[in-house]
């Protein structure tokens, strides 16, 4: 016998169910089924399958789980999509389907193998799709819409789906929360049948779709809202107008930088996150936002008959960085509370403290948060910053964006130094200088579950 005793041995808790392996409690085990399965569902494909060597007790968990199966797991060679495996998964999982991911555009799979995908009862009852493919058959439309009752999730992309008239197939997506569109062409009566099908969406995208020149969205649940329109003209009818008619859960609405509409919300009294507002201009042209009375034209206010209580983060798009715009939408949206702000340019101005003197007596910043892009220490940037250094009370944090070459002590103490920060009206307010970007923009979003934010414009 060693001296230090037999080895361990297997050996059962006093909590029932519950096995203890060298002293070690397992209690992972020990939970029902259900959740086992639910907590293999949430893992990537492969490690899914995995999970079948841990122990007796999970040899069989994984096939009667819900079905994670993502096909970008499951390549060979040149991205090439493993038929075999894909067929395999399929026979000998019993399901129910959780969510199936498939990108043509990036992976070659066999259309043998998405119509057996589509058409396998191991995805019955599935929840999430995301569906990318640029030769999207008629067939393959017809059996997507079999998960309709069940779907959660929906990111749809790389088709044409101008031929499909929604209007008369009458669809109708019971549980569907999350929508995305990503570069899709459909016709405007059709996308607005196919809004008018969820019942339950709160979030829908948007990104880089034609055929149609207006969007009209009129929803009791939507949550959140985001546009990327195209950026170079294309060959067909491009999106101009989006009209929110009626949103009184709508929280976000958020446009690319430098986008280019024409947009209307009549009522959004929920409103909190807006942006990217901007002052590009386009073939003479430049957007604009009317909410109620109030009208943007551009980062213009062009009639401010009444303010806008509810927006409390606020992204404007600026070229030329200009103290007396924010002031302007500060007074548009007085309980501003976040302000990121993309410029690329810093002329000399910003002087405000004889300008503004009569303003800042009866003007009560809430500012808590100011986020600057692209910050090198010029005299406009520090003339701009100042202003709220010595004057927003309740600041918490500023943030701004330096370059790589300008990350060295002998910068960013000269920078605290022009900044008067020792002079700070907030005294809590931090101070934070960033190499390479601290705004998300909209090419951050890369999937219909990432608009699901709090503060969408917050880099992590």
């Amino acid at each position: 016998m060693d001296a230090a005793g037999p080895s361990p041995k297997r050996r059962r808790s006093a909590s029932p169910g519950v096995e203890e392996d060298g002293g070690c409690a397992d209690y992972i085990s020990a939970l029902p089924d259900a959740v086992l399965g639910d907590i293999i569902s949430l893992l990537p494909t492969k490690e899914g399958a995995r999970t079948r060597i841990l122990a007796s007790r999970w040899r069989d968990l994984w096939l009667s789980a819900p079905l994670n199966l993502d096909c970008r797991e499951l390549t060979a060679g040149r991205n090439e999509v493993r038929s075999d495996v894909v067929s395999r998964i399929l026979s000998s999982h019993r399901g129910p389907g959780r969510r199936l991911y498939i990108n043509t555009c990036i992976h070659w799979i066999l259309a043998d193998t998405v119509e057996a995908c589509l058409r396998s009862a191991a995805l019955d009852n599935l929840e999430e799709l995301d569906f990318i493919n640029h030769l999207l058959e008629k067939p393959q439309r017809a059996l997507i819409l079999r998960f309709s009752p069940t779907l959660r999730v929906a990111n749809i992309g790389g088709c044409n789906l101008s031929d499909v008239n929604f209007h008369e197939l009458h669809l109708h997506f019971p549980l569907l929360k999350q929508l995305g569109l990503v570069n899709v062409m459909i016709s405007e009566s059709s996308l607005h049948s196919l809004i008018a099908g969820c019942p339950a969406l709160e979030c829908l995208l948007i990104d880089m779709c034609s055929g149609f020149r207006r969007i009209r969205i009129n929803s009791p649940t939507m949550r959140c809202m985001a546009v990327r329109e195209y950026g170079i003209p294309i060959e067909s009818l491009l999106l101009e107008q989006i009209v929110i008619e009626k949103a009184p859960c709508l929280v976000r609405l958020l446009f690319e930088r430098g986008s280019i509409l024409q947009v209307t919300v009549l009522a959004a009294p929920k409103l909190e996150t807006l942006g990217f507002i901007s002052d590009k201009c386009r073939s003479g042209e430049l957007s604009r936002l009317m909410i109620g009375s109030t009208v943007l034209q551009g980062l213009c206010v062009d009639n401010l008959i009444t303010v806008v209580q509810t927006v409390k983060i606020l992204a404007p798009d600026m070229h030329n960085l200009s103290l007396d715009t924010v002031i302007e939408l500060m007074r548009c949206f007085p309980c501003l509370e976040k302000l990121y702000i993309q410029s690329f340019q810093s002329r000399p101005g910003n002087l405000w403290r004889r300008k503004h003197r009569n303003l800042l007596k009866c003007f009560d910043m809430s500012l808590k948060t100011l986020v600057l892009q692209l910050y090198r220490g010029k005299k406009s940037q520090i003339n701009f910053l100042t202003f709220f250094v010595l004057n927003a009370k309740v600041l918490e944090s500023v943030t701004l964006g330096i370059t790589t070459r300008n990350n060295n002590e002998k910068f960013l103490a000269k920078q605290r130094r022009k900044l008067e920060l020792e002079n700070r009206v907030s005294r809590d307010a931090q101070f934070h200088f960033r190499t390479g970007s601290c705004v998300r923009s909209s090419y951050d979003i890369k999937h219909i579950g990432d608009l699901d934010l709090t503060d969408p414009f917050a880099h992590m």
